[in-house]
C-alpha cells in the first residue's frame, strides 16, 4: 500500500498558501541562524536570511572554501544541430537545498544523490532556496563552469520576506554622464557574484512592496544597475510574480504585466500553469518588444505529475499527466514553438523515487523504460506510467551544445560520486562511497544497452559505454545481438559517439587520449574517430592488453578534402571494426581525452610551504592544511603568481593553471581541494598527532590533467 511522505503532503499545501498567507515565523532564531552560518560555511555554503547580512558584506570575512575557482569555459557556437530544440534552464529546488554531499570537498555517502550528468542540454543553472539570497555552492559552480554551464544565484522574497523596500533603496550619484540612482542591494549582489564565482541571479519577488514605497520606475532601475554591475557575461533572469502594478499575479507566459521586467533583466522565467496559446501569444510579444526568443523561458512544474489527496493540484503543461516523466512533452512544445524551457525541481527524481532514481531520471531524460517494480507516494496508483514518456524524452527535443570550448577539450570522467580505497573509510565516517560534486568532468551521452539494442539495425553487434570509478575512467563494451548463420567471417562497422563538439580542424590542435586496451581477438580493430564534416579521421589503437598507453593524434582535414565543412571537427568517439564478436568483451578503457592547441607554453611551477594552521574558535576549532603555488622563471629561481594566461585554456584567478589540488598523506590521496587550504577531519588530525608524523604531498592538477608534485614534508599536529 502506497503511503504518503512529509515532502508530498507539504508541498502542495506549500503551493496553495504560498500566495495567501505569511507563514508564521516558527524556524531558528536570528542566533540560531548566525551560528547555523558560521558552521555552514566550513562546508562551502554562502547565503544570506536579512537585508543586514547582504548590506554588510565583505570579501574579507568570507571563508576561502566557498568560493567557485573554475572560469566558465565558454561554449563553441555550432548551431547546426540546434534547430527545432529548446534551450534548457534548470532551477535547481532540492528540499530547501544545501545538502551535506554539496560540500566543498566531499563527505562519505551511503549511496548516490542528485547531480545532473545530462549538462550538455543544459544552458542555465539555477540554485533554488528559500533563503533572502542564495549563493551556489563552489561545489555545484566548478562543475557547471567546466561543462560551459552558467550558475545562477536566487534572490526571493517571500510572504514573510521583512523589509523588502529596502530593494528600492537608492542614493543619487553624480557621473560623467550626469546623475544616476545607485541602489546599495543590487551593488551588493553583483560583487557577491563576482567574488564568489557565478553568474548572475534568479529575481523572484513574491511580495507585494508597502504601497508607500513602491514604484515601478525604481524597479527597473534596480535591475538595471544590477544587469550592468554584473556585467555583459553574466545574466539576470525575472521571475514571473509580481505585476508593474505591484500585485503577485503569476502570468504563466509573457505579458504586458511583466514585460518591462523582462526586457530589463533581459530574461524571463515564467510560471509553470501554461497553456500552448499563452506560448504563442507570449512569443508574439516578445518578437514585437525585441525580446530574444531564447531568453523566454517558459516554466515546466516536474512534481506536477504527482497525485495526492491533500491541497490543490499542481497544472504544468500538457494538462493532463504533466511534469515528471513527461517533463519532455511541454519541452518539445516549446521546441516546436521556438522558445526555452525552465524546467522546475529537476530532483524530483531522487526525492520522489529514493529507490529507483537513476532510472526514473533515464525515463526522463532518454526515454528509458521505467522499471517493472517502480513504487512511489502517489495516492492514485502509477501516474507515472504513462504513454507518452517513452517518446517524449527530454534530450531529443533539448539544444545540445558542443563539448569544450572552441580551443580546449578535456575530460577524466569523473562523475559526482566514487567509491574509494578501503584505508579512506575512516575518513569517510565509516562509509564506502563519497561524494565529490565540483569534480564531474566532461561526460559522454550514453544510452543504456536496452536502447542501443533497439537501434542495432542491419549490423550485428553493439557498442555501450559504462563509466566506472576508482580510478574514474570510461569502460566501452561490445556484444553480438544476432546469431552467426553466415559461413564467411563477415566484417562489421560499428562507432559509439563520445562527444559533440565544435573546434577548428586545421592542424592547430591535437588530441591526446590515455587508454587501457582489454580485447583479445587479432581479428577485431578498435580505436578513436573524429568525424569532419562528411569525413571521418580514423586513429586505430594498438593491442598491448592490459597496458596504459598515452596517444597524440592530429586534429585535421582528410586528405584530399577541400570542402569547408571539413575544416570542423565536430564528433569524437570510438569505432570497432571486425567479425561478429559473441558475447560481451570489454574492448577498451578510455582514462582521460584532451584536445588543446599543438603549440602551447610549458611553464613550470612549483608547490611549497606546505602547512597545518588552526583555524575558528569555540565549536568552529579546526585545522587545515595550507600551502602556495609559484611560477618559476627561466633563471630557475621562483617568482610570485603571475597571471599568464596560454590562449584556449582555462585559467583560474584563485588557483591559477590548477584546476585543483589533489592531496595525499601517507601515499593515499584523501581528498581534492578547490582552493589553497583544506579542511582536516577528525581521522587526519589523529594522524597527525602521532610521534612520527605524517607525510603530506599536494599535487596541482592541470586544467588539461597535467600534474606538478610538491615535495613530500612531515608535518606534526
Amino acid at each position: 500500500m502506497n503511503t504518503l511522505g512529509w515532502k508530498d503532503i507539504l508541498r502542495p499545501i506549500r503551493d496553495g498558501l504560498r500566495d495567501r498567507f505569511p507563514p508564521p515565523d516558527n524556524g531558528p532564531t536570528p542566533e540560531e541562524r548566525r551560528k547555523q552560518r558560521l558552521l555552514d560555511s566550513l562546508k562551502g555554503f554562502t547565503y544570506f536570511d536579512y537585508f543586514d547580512q547582504i548590506e554588510q558584506w565583505t570579501a574579507e570575512a568570507s571563508d576561502p572554501l566557498q568560493r567557485a575557482n573554475t572560469p566558465l569555459l565558454p561554449r563553441a557556437q555550432h548551431t547546426e544541430d540546434a534547430q527545432g530544440k529548446a534551450n534548457v534552464l534548470l532551477c535547481h529546488d532540492f528540499s530547501g537545498n544545501y545538502h551535506d554531499y554539496e560540500s566543498s570537498q566531499g563527505i562519505g555517502v551511503d549511496e548516490e544523490n542528485y547531480c545532473c550528468e545530462y549538462l550538455q542540454f543544459v544552458s542555465t543553472f539555477i540554485y533554488f532556496s528559500h533563503k533572502l539570497a542564495c549563493v551556489p555552492p563552489p561545489s555545484w559552480t566548478n562543475t557547471l563552469h567546466r561543462n560551459g554551464v552558467k550558475v545562477l544565484g536566487t534572490f526571493i522574497v517571500e510572504p514573510g520576506t521583512k523589509e523588502i523596500e529596502r530593494i528600492l533603496n537608492n542614493s543619487t550619484i553624480a557621473s560623467p554622464r550626469g546623475s544616476r540612482l545607485h541602489f546599495p542591494i543590487a551593488s551588493k549582489l553583483a560583487r557577491i557574484a563576482h567574488y564568489y564565482g557565478f553568474d548572475g541571479w534568479l529575481i523572484n519577488i513574491e511580495k507585494p512592496f508597502p504601497k508607500d514605497s513602491w514604484d515601478t520606475y525604481l524597479l527597473l532601475c534596480f535591475l538595471k544597475q544590477l544587469k550592468s554591475d554584473l556585467g555583459s557575461k553574466s545574466r539576470v533572469v525575472w521571475y514571473d510574480a509580481i505585476t508593474v502594478d505591484n500585485r503577485i499575479d503569476y502570468q504563466n507566459g509573457l505579458t504586458d504585466q511583466n514585460l518591462s521586467f523582462a526586457q530589463e533583466a533581459g530574461a524571463i522565467l515564467t510560471n509553470y500553469c501554461w497553456k500552448e496559446d499563452d506560448a504563442l501569444n507570449g512569443k508574439l510579444l516578445a518578437e514585437k518588444s525585441q525580446l530574444q526568443l531564447q531568453d523566454l523561458y517558459f516554466g515546466i512544474d516536474v512534481w506536477a505529475q504527482n497525485k495526492n489527496k491533500t491541497g490543490n493540484p499542481r497544472v504544468t503543461y500538457p494538462e493532463k499527466g504533466g511534469g515528471g516523466t513527461n517533463t519532455g512533452v511541454a519541452v518539445a512544445k516549446l521546441a516546436e514553438i521556438g522558445l526555452s524551457a525552465g524546467i522546475f525541481a529537476p530532483a524530483w527524481t531522487f526525492e520522489h523515487f529514493p529507490k529507483h532514481s537513476r532510472a526514473v531520471e533515464r525515463s526522463m531524460w532518454d526515454g528509458e523504460l521505467l522499471p517493472d517494480d517502480l513504487d512511489c507516494s502517489c495516492e492514485k496508483g502509477q501516474p507515472h506510467q504513462t504513454l507518452r514518456y517513452l517518446q517524449y524524452p527530454i534530450t531529443h527535443f533539448a539544444h545540445e551544445y558542443p563539448a569544450g570550448s572552441e580551443y580546449f577539450f578535456y575530460t577524466d570522467f569523473s562523475r559526482s560520486f566514487a567509491n574509494h580505497r578501503r584505508e579512506l573509510n575512516e575518513i569517510y565516517d565509516g562509509k564506502n562511497m563519497h561524494s565529490q560534486l565540483g569534480a564531474q568532468s566532461l561526460l559522454p551521452h550514453l544510452l543504456g544497452p536496452a536502447m542501443l539494442e533497439k537501434r542495432v539495425g542491419s549490423g550485428t553487434n553493439i557498442l555501450y559505454g559504462e563509466l566506472l570509478h576508482e580510478p574514474s575512467r570510461l569502460a566501452v563494451w561490445a556484444k553480438s545481438m544476432t546469431p552467426d548463420t553466415e559461413p564467411g567471417q563477415r566484417a562489421y562497422e560499428k562507432s559509439l559517439c563520445l562527444f559533440k563538439l565544435d573546434m577548428p580542424a586545421d592542424g592547430s590542435l591535437q588530441a591526446t587520449a590515455t587508454f587501457r586496451c582489454c580485447w583479445s581477438s587479432p581479428e577485431l580493430h578498435v580505436g578513436f574517430y573524429l568525424k569532419l564534416g562528411n569525413k571521418i579521421n580514423y586513429t586505430p589503437l594498438w593491442n598491448t592488453r592490459g597496458e596504459t598507453k598515452t596517444l597524440d593524434f592530429p586534429v585535421e582535414r582528410v586528405d584530399g578534402s577541400d570542402e569547408a565543412s571539413n575544416d570542423r571537427l565536430h564528433e569524437l568517439g570510438i569505432f570497432l571494426k571486425g567479425s561478429r564478436i559473441g558475447e560481451l568483451t570489454l574492448l577498451v578503457e578510455v582514462i582521460e581525452v584532451t584536445i588543446a592547441p599543438v603549440t602551447r607554453p610549458n611553464q613550470p611551477y612549483c608547490i611549497e610551504n606546505i602547512r597545518t594552521e588552526a583555524r575558528g574558535e569555540g565549536d568552529r576549532l579546526h585545522w587545515r592544511l595550507a600551502w602556495e603555488y609559484h611560477e618559476i622563471v627561466k633563471n630557475g629561481r621562483e617568482s610570485a603568481i603571475q597571471s599568464v594566461q596560454i590562449p584556449g585554456y582555462p585559467y583560474s584567478d584563485i588557483t591559477g593553471p590548477f584546476a585543483y589540488f589533489m592531496l595525499e598523506f601517507n601515499g593515499c590521496c584523501v581528498g581534492r581541494a578547490y582552493a589553497l587550504e583544506f579542511v582536516l577531519c577528525n581521522a587526519l588530525v589523529e594522524q597527525m598527532k602521532s610521534d612520527t608524523g605524517t607525510k603530506v604531498r599536494a599535487v596541482g592538477v592541470h586544467f588539461d590533467g597535467k600534474r606538478c608534485e610538491s615535495r613530500t614534508v612531515i608535518l606534526k599536529i
